[in-house]
């Protein structure tokens, strides 16, 4: 790491997590509480064939209102692809330390990477909150924004989350720093976490910029839906 603690913007991001979980909650229990529930039979002179008809009635209800309630999730188009792009630059710029060791090793890849990311890195680096910032602009700035695309709204989440995941392998870096670690062993530690970021990333990019939503990221992207609410 190139700071002897942890970054900021990721200290606190674990009492952000908090409170986006509890608005989470608050988000879950709309979606059920707008689903109509069946209701108790009390009359034993009901026919069974009439309960079963009542059931599917109400079943069929309820999956059509789910289903209204999220008609917002269409294909990104024009514009709204390159916007759901943009909050990904949050965990590949607050997690851009781990790859230090590939771009030694590697100086084609670390000269592309001065190239596109370089100037931004240095200014992330600069204004050390720039990240918590970003952090809280598309988690809380876009939720309840619902003149942007769904999609859009999705993806924000998506990378505030993803951005969240590091957290581990930050406070792990930090604990060592200052020690002196074989690079047999740092170095693929800190690759792993870099490749775990790139992947994430450039998977979300890609499906972006082809107008899908990215929705295949395990438990991240099933906490993102929640996060961004039925609307």
């Amino acid at each position: 790491m190139r700071r002897g603690m942890m970054r900021p913007s990721l200290m606190v991001v674990s009492i952000a997590l908090l409170l986006l979980l509890h608005q989470s909650g608050t988000a879950r229990a709309f979606v059920r509480d707008q689903v109509p529930q069946i209701p108790r039979l009390h009359h034993a002179s009901i026919r069974v064939s009439s309960t079963s008809s009542t059931s599917r009635r109400l079943s069929s209800t309820g999956t059509a209102l789910k289903k209204s309630m999220w008609s917002e999730d269409s294909d990104l188009e024009g514009s709204d692809k390159l916007k759901a792009c943009v909050p990904y630059f949050l965990p590949l710029l607050d997690g851009d330390h781990f790859g230090k060791f590939l771009f030694d090793r590697i100086p084609p890849v670390g000269l592309l990477h001065d190239i596109f990311l370089g100037g931004l890195v240095n200014l992330w680096d600069i204004f050390p909150f720039t990240g918590l910032v970003f952090f809280i602009a598309l988690t809380l700035g876009t939720r309840q924004n619902t003149d942007m695309a769904r999609n859009v709204r999705f993806s924000a989440q998506q990378a505030a989350l993803i951005n969240v995941s590091l957290i581990a392998p930050e406070l792990i870096a930090g604990s060592f720093e200052g020690e002196d670690i074989p690079r047999a062993l740092a170095e693929p530690c800190s690759n792993f976490t870099y490749y775990y970021i790139l992947s994430l990333v450039g998977y979300c990019v890609f499906c972006n910029l082809k107008g899908k939503k990215p929705d295949q990221i395990p438990f991240i992207s099933e906490w993102s839906e929640l996060l961004v609410g039925p609307f």
